[in-house]
């Protein structure tokens, strides 16, 4: 498969995964829009340019207007294929700032090593996205309850891909947690991998991911698991490479407030 096509064919695992509150297409770009809670849901997907691209600066006028009617900021996830080529010099030049680049990582599921796992704490895996699960992201993370609750309204929204979400206890007491969805082609995506700072370093975020896996995805039809980490996260990054996952494609945000 050509490079083009995977990057192609794992936004739209990624899409289904985390579907959007309100989609707009303009000449194949991709718009989205979610109350302004996470990149991924409020971003442009510049994967495929149909359009003029002598007339690219109207199309760009078009989608921060459309932003700015939600009163979001425009924020465009850059592949190495977007198009057209130009599209990052010019949007540099409308004063578009990069942030967050990040890996997408990739590994069979056959080859993940599912032994040792931390058993000084417990692992329960739900199919909804529970209260203890969100409250644990809003104490420990940049989002809030509220944003929460939209994060909540997201997963809602996934209808064909399976979900799970797995938390990990200490003595009842919440201390981790990992969102897994598993599309109809065998791909596990995983998200919100959160261990709270006191237990860290305790193999407790690998232990969710192979308790996760070894118990609810490959009995789900697993094949391969994958994610996203931003660059500068070198602690994930260590973990999953640690684990066996190699990188798939990489991408990064252009944003202009």
């Amino acid at each position: 498969m050509s490079p083009l096509k995977e990057v192609k064919r794992f936004q739209e695992f990624l899409m289904n995964a985390w579907p959007a509150e309100q989609y707009f297409f303009l000449n194949g770009w991709i718009l989205r829009f979610t109350k302004g809670v996470t990149y991924r849901a409020n971003s442009v997907i510049p994967i495929k340019y149909t359009g003029n691209s002598v007339l690219i600066e109207n199309d760009i006028e078009i989608v921060e207007n459309a932003y700015k009617s939600f009163n979001l900021p425009t924020i465009f996830t850059m592949h190495e294929h977007f198009e057209p080529k130009e599209l990052d010099g010019i949007l540099r030049n409308r004063g578009y700032v990069e942030q967050d680049r990040t890996n997408a990582l990739l590994m069979q599921v056959k080859k993940l090593d599912l032994s040792h796992i931390n058993n000084n704490f417990t692992y329960e895996i739900y199919d909804e996205r529970v209260s203890d699960f969100s409250s644990l992201l809003a104490k420990f993370t940049k989002r809030d309850r509220y944003q929460q609750e939209i994060i909540k309204e997201i997963t809602s929204r996934i209808v064909v891909p399976k979900k799970c979400f797995i938390i990990a206890k200490l003595e009842e007491q919440p201390i981790g947690t990992l969102m897994g969805v598993l599309n109809p082609h065998g791909y596990f995506y995983i998200a919100d991998v959160l261990v709270i700072p006191e237990c860290r370093r305790q193999k407790i975020a690998s232990s969710m991911l192979k308790t996760v896996i070894k118990e609810w995805a490959i009995l789900n039809g697993a094949k391969n698991i994958w994610l996203q980490v931003e660059l500068q996260n070198h602690n994930a990054m260590k973990l999953y490479r640690n684990l066996g996952m190699e990188k798939v494609y990489s991408y990064y945000y252009l944003r202009r407030n």
